[in-house]
C-alpha cells in the first residue's frame, strides 16, 4: 500500500510497505526525523499512540489502507496534539464512547459491531475513490473508474446527450478522465452497473438515501456525501458490501448510517450547497450551489471548503 505521510517541520513523504504492515514497520518506513509519539488520521481525526502494543498493530486493523493521509506526532508535539475530536479505539464501545464517525450496531441474535466513516482523501477524486475502496478496498483505482465512465458516455451519445450532459458528449467524455473532475450522479449510475451492485449515496445534510439501480441489484455499497466530499462506509473488519435480502442486518446498518449522518452533521460537518454560501478556506472566494463549488475546486485545485458565516 502507498501512504501519505506529513508532520511537524514541513515533513512529507509517500511510502510503499506491505500490506500486513505493522505500526512498527509504518514509523520505521517513514525515516522520521524526531521520534514519533502516534500517527493520527481519519474523519474526524482519531489518534494512535506509539506504545508496545499498538506498535504491533496492522494497518489494516487499524483502519489503513492504500492512499491514506497520515499524519506523524513527534514527540515534542505529542502531548499538545490531542484533541478532544479524536477517538481512540475500544474493545467493547458504546455509542456514547464512539467518535460522531462510528455506530455501534446491535442485533436481536445478541451479535454487536460497529459502522464507520473511511475517510477518503480530499483531491477532487473523491467520489470515485470512495466507490473505488467499497468494491475493492484501494483507491488506487480511481483513474480506471474514470475510464469505464468516459468510455460508457462515449458510446452512448444517445442516452448521455448534450442536453443531459449540459456540454458536448465527446467534450464531457474527455472532461471526467481529469483527476481535477468532479463525478456525480452520472457516473454513480454508470459505476453502480459496472460493478453489479446498488450504490446508496447518503446525504448528510437532508439525512435521507438516494438509492442506484437498488431494482436491480441485491448487493449494495454506501457512500456519504456532506454536500462537498465524498466518503465510504464500513463495518470494522472492512465489510463494505451488504446485502438487502437480510433484511435485519442490513436495516440495521442503514439505520446506523442514518445515526452517523445525524451526529456528523451536528458537529457542522454537512453543507448545504443549494442554500448555504460556501467558503474555499484556502483563498477565502464566497461560492453558492454544488457546480460553483465544484468549478472552483477544478480550476484551481482547492479542496478545503466551509460554510461561510452570514
Amino acid at each position: 500500500m502507498r501512504l501519505k505521510l506529513s508532520g511537524g517541520n514541513g515533513y512529507n513523504k509517500v511510502v510503499s510497505i506491505d500490506n500486513d504492515a505493522t505500526l512498527e514497520r509504518l514509523i520505521l518506513a517513514s525515516e522520521a526525523p524526531l521520534p514519533v509519539a502516534g500517527i493520527r488520521y481519519g474523519y474526524p481525526p482519531q489518534r494512535v499512540d506509539n506504545n508496545q502494543e499498538a506498535s504491533q498493530s496492522k494497518l489494516d486493523s487499524l483502519g489503513i489502507s492504500s492512499g491514506e493521509k497520515i499524519t506523524l506526532i513527534f514527540q515534542d508535539e505529542g502531548n499538545k496534539s490531542k484533541s478532544v475530536t479524536e477517538a481512540p479505539p475500544s474493545s467493547q464501545p458504546s455509542n456514547d464512547q464512539l467518535s460522531p464517525n462510528k455506530c455501534k450496531i446491535s442485533l436481536p441474535t445478541g451479535e454487536e459491531t460497529v459502522l464507520q466513516v473511511r475517510q477518503i482523501p480530499d483531491d477532487n477524486s473523491c467520489l470515485f475513490h470512495s466507490l473505488s475502496y467499497c468494491v475493492y478496498k484501494d483507491i488506487s483505482l480511481s483513474p480506471t473508474l474514470r475510464t469505464v465512465c468516459s468510455d460508457r458516455i462515449r458510446n452512448d451519445k444517445v442516452l448521455y446527450s448534450d442536453a443531459v450532459l449540459d456540454r458536448p458528449n465527446e467534450e464531457y467524455a474527455q472532461w471526467i478522465l481529469r483527476k481535477d473532475s468532479w463525478g456525480g450522479g452520472i457516473e454513480i449510475a454508470i459505476l453502480s452497473k459496472n460493478f453489479g451492485v446498488a450504490v446508496y449515496v447518503l446525504d448528510m445534510d437532508a439525512q435521507k438515501f438516494e438509492k442506484f439501480n437498488e431494482d436491480q441489484f441485491d448487493q449494495f455499497v454506501i457512500v456519504m456525501f456532506n454536500g462537498v466530499h465524498y466518503d465510504s462506509l464500513e463495518l470494522v473488519n472492512q465489510r463494505t458490501v451488504f446485502d438487502r435480502r437480510d433484511e435485519i442486518f442490513s436495516e440495521a446498518v442503514l439505520e446506523a448510517a442514518l445515526e452517523i449522518a445525524k451526529q456528523l452533521k451536528k458537529g457542522g460537518h454537512s453543507f448545504n450547497t443549494r442554500r448555504d454560501r460556501i467558503i474555499c478556506n484556502t483563498c477565502k472566494t464566497i461560492l453558492v450551489g454544488e457546480r460553483d463549488v465544484a468549478r472552483h475546486a477544478e480550476s484551481t485545485g482547492h479542496v478545503d471548503f466551509g460554510q461561510a458565516k452570514n
